[in-house]
């Protein structure tokens, strides 16, 4: 079966824009992101990038950059901010399509199957609509696999490796250098795929000279950065962000089989057919393209599975090595159990609509339940309806539906309003020019963005700090989290964020209490 690359492309961007609508700027993450892009743009400083008016080392400049190229278009706004994560997974699709021609430049109906394949993903998918790296990121893995496969082919020019290093340094200004994670492997293991590897001498040189590309580029805004920056951001950037999400003590802390226990989740609707996988076990000896992308997907799992510090979103731009597979392999008609994993999603959903299943502790009651309901019921139709779809479309059912079926619960319940900040962004906006302080340990910008804050807030984390600001600001309002706060005061308001009730209390009513 064969659908035009650009029907794809179209429906790929209008899934996305439809689960950007069904949901809200997410915390902590999505709102922190535009709050520094927010703040590139009040500063119009693109080296030094800032949060909450602090430098701020955890990414790389490349996506807040691409978010003010937009504004500078179409002015601040948040929803079409909220479109470069998906114009990047967009592009990764027709990235994936270009990328199976050239691996199976004899199945011109491949590129179709791989790009449907990868938009059936539901992981893919929830994160390729997110304001987040990944997808950007993923964009430079697949120019970067694509220079390599180039390299394994025999063509061991200076071109060939000079974008190799174009990649590498587009990926570090994406998210820095985990990019090596995703390719080094595809290099190293050359000997196992490539049909007309370099020799080692050849490959030295030529990887030298990609480096130096790699290093030419990203000298063009390191230098000038850590020229400028104090000795603590130069350290936080160059040593603490890498090493220590190696080594473990930051967030994300992971067991070493976190991401492998989740790959029925990751993996699906795919990953549940056995004849998939019996194909490209069977197809393996003989298809040198295979044993690539196999090398690709597996390697990244493995070692994000040992870094300490791990995601599941981590694996995006290693979707689209499992999406070539797949459409490889799904030539033939290949059955599997995707139904039955949505039959086993359709039996909870319906269980806590009905109120058969209790929801975990730490979570809001969600209201009403009749969505969750409504989800289990489209769930189990989307089984039945992927029987009688042709082989990908009907995989592209059950993905897709599975996405947009979760977000119809987010917008239809209580989860939207649960994580908007947007009511209490607004009301701090209005507050905002007698100052504003934040009486949480941690603040990670959550509302700047939203409340279009043009003055930092003022972190007070332990009642001597915010009684001296409250001193300094008799007029200011402080606000924070009301179960993780000092004062036993009752807040003059409350809004309910993050699934928590924040108060707001003027400081003219603070005391050291």
């Amino acid at each position: 079966m064969r659908v035009s690359f650009w029907a794809i492309l179209a429906a790929t961007a209008g899934l996305l824009m439809a689960l950007v609508a069904m949901r809200p700027l997410l915390p902590i993450d999505e709102t922190r992101y535009l709050s520094v892009a927010w703040e590139m743009w009040q500063s119009h400083d693109p080296l030094h990038l800032t949060k909450n008016g602090e430098l701020y080392t955890h990414k790389t400049p490349l996506l807040f950059a691409m978010i003010n190229l937009v504004w500078f278009v179409t002015g601040v706004s948040e929803f079409t901010a909220r479109l470069v994560g998906p114009a990047c997974a967009v592009a990764m699709v027709a990235g994936t399509g270009m990328l199976a021609r050239r691996l199976w430049p004899q199945d011109t109906a491949l590129p179709s199957r791989a790009m449907l394949a990868l938009i059936s993903f539901p992981v893919f998918l929830t994160y390729g609509s997110s304001t987040m790296f990944d997808a950007l990121l993923g964009l430079c893995v697949l120019a970067g696999a694509a220079a390599i496969w180039r390299i394994g082919q025999g063509d061991h020019t200076a071109r060939a490796w000079g974008g190799l290093g174009l990649a590498l340094a587009f990926g570090i200004y994406a998210k820095g250098p985990v990019i090596f994670v995703h390719l080094m492997p595809l290099l190293l293991g050359m000997r196992l795929w490539a049909e007309h590897p370099p020799q080692l001498r050849a490959a030295a040189k030529g990887f030298g000279l990609a480096l130096l590309v790699t290093l030419a580029l990203v000298a063009l805004w390191l230098v000038p950065t850590l020229a400028t920056a104090p000795p603590a951001f130069i350290k936080e950037l160059l040593w603490t962000q890498s090493a220590a999400r190696v080594a473990g003590g930051m967030a994300h802390d992971r067991p070493l089989w976190f991401l492998i226990a989740l790959l029925p989740l990751i993996l699906f609707p795919w990953g549940w057919s056995w004849a998939l996988w019996r194909a490209i076990g069977q197809a393996w000896r003989a298809e040198p393209a295979l044993r690539f992308c196999a090398l690709w997907a597996v390697s990244a799992l493995l070692l994000f599975s040992m870094i300490s510090g791990k995601q599941v979103h981590y694996l995006i731009p290693a979707f689209p090595a499992v999406a070539l597979m797949v459409g490889f392999a799904s030539a033939k008609a290949l059955r599997g159990w995707g139904g039955v994993g949505l039959a086993i999603a359709a039996v909870l959903a319906i269980g806590l609509g009905q109120g058969l299943i209790a929801m975990p502790a730490h979570m809001d009651p969600i209201a009403p339940l009749w969505p969750l309901t409504g989800f289990g019921v489209v769930l189990l139709a989307l089984a039945l309806l992927s029987r009688l779809l042709p082989q990908n479309l009907g995989r592209v059912a059950m993905g897709a539906g599975f996405a947009l079926g979760l977000h119809a619960v987010i917008v239809l319940t209580s989860l939207y309003p649960s994580y908007d900040g947007q009511a209490l962004a607004n009301r701090l906006a209005q507050l905002a020019p007698n100052g504003l302080a934040v009486s949480n340990v941690e603040y990670h910008a959550e509302v700047n963005f939203l409340g279009r804050l043009t003055n930092p807030v003022a972190l007070t984390p332990d009642l001597d700090s915010l009684w001296l600001w409250a001193l300094a600001h008799p007029q200011g309002t402080v606000f924070g989290r009301v179960n993780e706060n000092p004062l036993t005061a009752a807040p003059q308001e409350v809004f309910h964020f993050m699934g928590q009730d924040w108060g707001l209390w003027p400081a003219a009513a603070i005391s050291r209490e």
